[in-house]
């Protein structure tokens, strides 16, 4: 089914049927594609039943299948959930790598310290025994 909404044109013919029936002629004369290239898109559109053809006399309307349109929303509900699932998992391992890296940091500036005021006693130690 997502593959039927994959092209622009495809695209193009569900907006201008969301206004109602139409047959190839008119969606062709509003989009400016050829009436072939409609027929074409409205084959693929149809095979995954998102639009529904009924003929009037010469001609056949196409109008929008509002049951695979619904599916097509839950679909599209169900991939938002999961991209947004995914986005919250991926932003809290990032959050937890960052909180890592700080942490390491301190680690390793808190050695550092520890370095310094040793040597800062070992000066003040030098000091004493040289003004004694």
């Amino acid at each position: 089914m997502m593959r039927a909404l994959g092209t622009h044109s495809r695209m193009s013919i569900l907006e201008v049927l969301k206004s109602g029936p139409l047959d190839v002629g008119d969606i062709a004369s509003r989009l400016g594609i050829s009436q072939s290239a409609v027929s074409q898109h409205l084959k693929v559109l149809k095979k995954f039943e998102l639009v529904a053809d009924e003929r009037h006399s010469y001609f056949i309307a196409y109008s929008l299948n509002p049951l695979a349109l619904a599916r097509l929303e839950e679909i599209f509900d169900a991939v938002c959930r999961i991209n947004f699932e995914n986005l919250t998992i991926q932003r809290k391992l990032e959050r937890r790598q960052r909180l890592e890296r700080l942490i390491a940091l301190k680690e390793r500036l808190e050695h550092d310290l520890e370095r310094i005021q040793s040597a800062i006693v070992e000066l003040e130690r030098e000091e004493e025994q040289e003004s004694i």
